[in-house]
């Protein structure tokens, strides 16, 4: 928690200059910083209870911190950031990206704080509290889909003039933050979220399905496009060697989804249906969990982590070698010089 206030603290200092300064980013970086804030402050919901607490009200507070603080306001961050890049790159106006980014927000925020009761039905919660999150909750997959066509248009930009192509790979990977944010949390929120599912699916294999696609393929790739920008940004004198690059790319995308698709996907839909044949203590209990078949799956989870962690391996060999010269080339950046300075 206090890290994350020394975060804010370094974000607050590097974007207050331009914040106080009148100017057409102004709003945006005001966003910017209001979800920074967000981040830092609404983590404090995790702390609101103690050690003598009811189970039903840990549960309220839990859940603001498990679906709000990374649905909602985590959202709001990835939003304002890559709409902040792209306009800094001068391929939207910063009007344009203003305007989208509130109605985005608007969307996201509206649907995911009433969304966040729908979490709560062991905790003596209204049965029209518990509708009305039902119903908010099922919304929020509305813009997500929307989110498919943003990856699309990222796609689009990455080819759109010739010194853009300098910056493929960042893009690529915020590419990927639309694809992940449309899959894993739109397909397999959705999965979980209608009430009638969520009453027999949470604590099962299927949340950690929901909460791996979305958690790293939203907030990692972000976070790993957001490094590669910047480093571009600091070393644009010489082409990058990309093949390692696009290697990693590839492995840690189809890494994740392998851990998925053939492991804890398989898991959680076994646990769903002995949930709601036997119920819930059965689909988690040792009897069930460790048959023959349920080791096997587990087990093939190591064909997609080892592909997930040579790709990590491989991110780091790339980063390593934009130090010591083995991801540079001879031949000097002059589109990533030109990039930079309409950026600057």
């Amino acid at each position: 928690f206090v890290g994350l206030f020394v975060w804010l603290a370094l974000m607050t200092r590097a974007m207050w200059p331009a914040i106080s300064r009148p100017s057409e980013n102004r709003g945006l970086l005001a966003m910017f910083l209001i979800s920074s804030l967000a981040i830092a402050g609404f983590y404090g919901a995790g702390l609101a209870w103690g050690q003598q607490t009811h189970y039903s009200m840990i549960e309220y507070w839990r859940w603001w911190v498990v679906h709000l603080w990374v649905e909602g306001f985590f959202e709001v961050f990835a939003t304002v950031v890559i709409a902040f890049l792209f306009t800094r790159m001068g391929l939207l106006r910063i009007a344009t990206a203003t305007a989208a980014v509130i109605f985005s927000c608007t969307i996201f925020l509206s649907g995911g704080i009433i969304g966040t009761f729908h979490h709560l039905y062991f905790t003596g919660t209204p049965t029209p509290v518990l509708a009305l999150g039902a119903v908010f909750s099922a919304l929020e997959v509305v813009p997500l889909v929307l989110i498919g066509f943003e990856a699309y248009e990222n796609l689009t930009l990455s080819r759109a003039t010739r010194w853009v192509q300098s910056y493929k790979w960042p893009i690529y990977f915020f590419v990927a933050v639309a694809f992940w944010n449309l899959v894993g949390a739109g397909l397999f929120g959705f999965l979980i979220n209608p009430p009638i599912a969520l009453y027999y699916m949470q604590g099962l294999n299927t949340t950690p399905v929901h909460g791996h696609t979305a958690l790293f393929g939203v907030y990692g790739m972000l976070g790993i496009g957001l490094m590669l920008f910047c480093l571009k940004g600091l070393a644009t004198r010489n082409v990058w060697k990309t093949n390692v690059l696009a290697f990693s790319f590839w492995s840690i995308n189809i890494g994740l989804a392998l851990m998925v698709l053939i492991s804890v996907l398989p898991v959680g839909l076994m646990q769903t249906w002995a949930s709601v044949d036997s119920g819930l203590w059965y689909a988690r209990s040792a009897e069930f969990l460790q048959t023959d078949l349920m080791e096997t799956l587990r087990w093939m989870r190591v064909i997609g982590d080892t592909i997930f962690a040579v790709g990590v391996v491989a991110l780091g060999w790339f980063v390593l070698g934009l130090k010591t010269g083995w991801s540079l080339t001879e031949e000097v950046d002059r589109i990533g010089e030109l990039a930079t300075e309409s950026a600057s």
